[in-house]
């Protein structure tokens, strides 16, 4: 149900709609900012007022006179506030802090420790850093958030994330909130790779897309209409689990079938089976196994070619279903060259009337990032910067 249309809410949304304003039309004028949100002069004088005393816009020059004393013009200061940003994987976690025009002021990695106990302890021990290396006040901070390999239900809990150890649902969303006291939102990590190829990336201007990312597991982001698509549970693009590769018997603590048999995980255990002898891994299996086909072996080439075909199948099934405009393919899978891709693009067109275009990833490790820095974003403008928390 709306919310009722009491004076509170309506002063907010007004300040949410002149901030907007000057952010997206800065530098403007008080009175070109009357007009374009209909707000009368009085009141936008007024909201100004409250946004220069909190530091969130600035008076930059003098405007064009149009018959009397030139404007002063405002612009949006994206100093004022800061969002934090960081992804998990396994034992390690990256961030950054940003600021709201979201260039990156801080960056670092870490370890994320094990901990049964406290799963989220360290995330919040890590962000917290970022903070101190910065050196700007806690209390500027906007939003948080944060990237999981699993799956993000909507009140925030994270489950079924093997790689981190974490199978029973996480209260990470509530953790982080008692730890920093703003809005806080977790996302999966590869939605956040096709937000991030989105805004930045290859899926720049592309409304309907899809990212298949290939690693220790197989997972994809969908975008529709330029909105991440989430599904009944938010479970949506766990391809991984798709029936593609010879059946096998899996406990419930196993990997999904496709990913079972064609994630870099799989590939780095048969090569090692091929290779007992070969040097250890360099942490590229899928580009060590295109340079053992290329090189002519024939186990490698029936191998590397039957990680193609599935793959491409999978990429079949995303079409037949979602029909996105672009798909993606992203992390281990761009290790399969330039001669790879159209192989995957050749069999996808043999298989669906109507192929999307299918191309590289080009942000690499960074994808996940500036998603979770454009939903950071996102969630603090929805919350006014957190505007409401100073008055």
């Amino acid at each position: 149900m709306p919310r009722p249309a009491n004076a509170r809410l309506m002063k907010q949304l007004n300040r949410q709609a002149v901030l907007s304003a000057i952010r997206d039309r800065g530098p403007i004028s008080r009175v070109e900012l009357a007009a374009l949100t209909g707000l009368s002069q009085p009141a936008v004088t007024a909201i100004v007022r409250d946004l220069l005393d909190l530091g969130l816009v600035e008076e930059k020059g003098l405007g064009q006179s149009s018959g009397g004393r030139p404007p002063i013009m405002l612009l949006f200061n994206p100093a004022a506030r800061f969002v934090l940003a960081v992804c998990l994987e396994g034992e390690r976690l990256w961030g950054g802090l940003a600021d709201l025009s979201g260039a990156l002021q801080v960056e670092a990695e870490g370890v994320l420790p094990p901990d049964p106990h406290d799963p989220a302890r360290s995330v919040c021990d890590f962000l917290q850093g970022l903070i101190d290396r910065s050196g700007v006040e806690a209390s500027r901070l906007a939003a948080v958030a944060v990237g999981v390999p699993g799956i993000a239900h909507t009140e925030g809990t994270v489950s079924h994330a093997p790689s981190l150890g974490w199978w029973q649902e996480v209260p990470l969303r509530d953790r982080l909130r008692q730890c920093f006291g703003v809005p806080v939102v977790v996302e999966n990590d590869v939605n956040l790779m096709a937000l991030g190829e989105y805004f930045q990336g290859a899926g720049v201007g592309v409304a309907n897309l899809a990212l298949m990312h290939v690693s220790e597991g197989i997972g994809a982001g969908i975008l529709i209409d330029g909105n991440l698509f989430r599904g009944a549970r938010n479970a949506a693009g766990e391809v991984g689990y798709l029936p593609l590769g010879p059946l096998s018997p899996r406990r419930p603590q196993d990997f999904g079938l496709f990913e079972l048999h064609y994630s870099s995980r799989a590939i780095r255990q048969q090569l090692q089976a091929a290779l007992p002898e070969a040097p250890g891994d360099d942490g590229r299996p899928v580009r060590r196994l295109r340079e053992l086909a290329e090189a002519g072996l024939p186990w490698a080439r029936s191998l590397f070619g039957d990680a193609l075909r599935h793959w491409a199948h999978a990429v079949a099934s995303i079409t037949c279903i979602l029909n996105p405009e672009l798909v993606l393919l992203a992390g281990d899978a761009v290790d399969c060259g330039r001669e790879g891709l159209s192989e995957v693009n050749r069999i996808v067109a043999d298989l669906v009337p109507d192929p999307p275009e299918i191309r590289f990833a080009v942000l690499g490790s960074r994808a996940a990032l500036t998603g979770a820095v454009a939903m950071a974003l996102s969630l603090a403008d929805e919350n006014a910067y957190g505007i409401e928390a100073d008055q």
